[in-house]
């Protein structure tokens, strides 16, 4: 039984497509990510979608289109999808029981955003034990007020990297 699993983090299309709030690097994104669930997908590593799901009448709200997976990423037919409702990718999900259930030690984290979804998964998932691994180059955000996204994804590489995740990038991972 393989003890890793691929956790994608919100690459949703109301996420990805809102012109207000522009992910940065989005194309190189997603090519990245669809090199990681090809190499998952052809080892057996479990690959787990997470959705951020938001109330009735928004772009987020379940089964929306802005909700859903964008079409530019492959979806193994073994995957799984999870909705959340949070930053954290563990509060009041199944991702805990999921991964418990697979006997999963180890994740790969990849997705949006970084100083949100990404930051705070990255931080649970040490909290709770896993060898936790963020690929550096397969997360993304948009410009803030105060930064760019390029100075963000560093300054979250450089914090999450010290502490509390293992990062590679993706042409050096093994999955």
């Amino acid at each position: 039984m393989n003890e890793s699993a691929l956790i994608i983090i919100d690459m949703q299309t109301g996420i990805l497509e809102d012109a207000d709030y522009p992910i940065v690097f989005k194309e190189q994104l997603i090519s990245n990510i669809n090199r990681l669930i090809k190499d998952a997908d052809s080892k057996g590593i479990l690959t787990i979608f997470i959705h951020h799901t938001e109330a009735q009448g928004t772009p987020l709200e379940i089964n929306a289109p802005g909700w859903q997976i964008t079409p530019q990423l492959i979806q193994p037919k073994e995957a799984f999808f999870i909705d959340k409702h949070t930053p954290d990718s563990f509060h009041q999900t199944q991702l805990k029981k999921l991964l418990d259930e697979h006997a999963i030690t180890n994740i790969v984290i990849a997705g949006v955003q970084t100083d949100y979804c990404i930051d705070t998964t990255c931080r649970r998932a040490f909290s709770l034990g896993y060898q936790t691994t963020l690929v550096s180059d397969a997360h993304s955000t948009c410009d803030s007020q105060n930064l760019k996204a390029a100075q963000i994804i560093r300054h979250h590489n450089q914090i999450l990297g010290n502490w509390f995740v293992r990062l590679i990038k993706t042409n050096e991972i093994k999955l």
